[in-house]
């Protein structure tokens, strides 16, 4: 646990020493109650318009264990 501790304080480190926002952090995993582990992450000065989550399924058959994530956002100049 210590060593996901400190993986975890790390990436956040990152995030704030370059500036970073994460909008995929409040989406959800696959496995309900628990939040994704996949992330993206862009530039604070960015505005995100929307960040979804697309299980990787057709039908019922689940393509893989992660699902896709997408963020909709807007540069500065626009």
């Amino acid at each position: 646990m210590d060593r996901l501790n400190r993986g975890s304080k790390s990436l956040l480190a990152a995030v704030e020493r370059l500036e970073l926002q994460v909008p995929t952090a409040a989406l959800p995993h696959q496995i309900e109650e628990l939040l994704t582990i996949d992330h993206i992450a862009i530039p604070r000065s960015w505005s995100v318009r929307a960040a979804q989550r697309h299980p990787a399924l057709v039908g019922q058959t689940r393509l893989s264990d992660h699902d896709a994530y997408v963020v909709e956002a807007v540069t500065p100049d626009r």
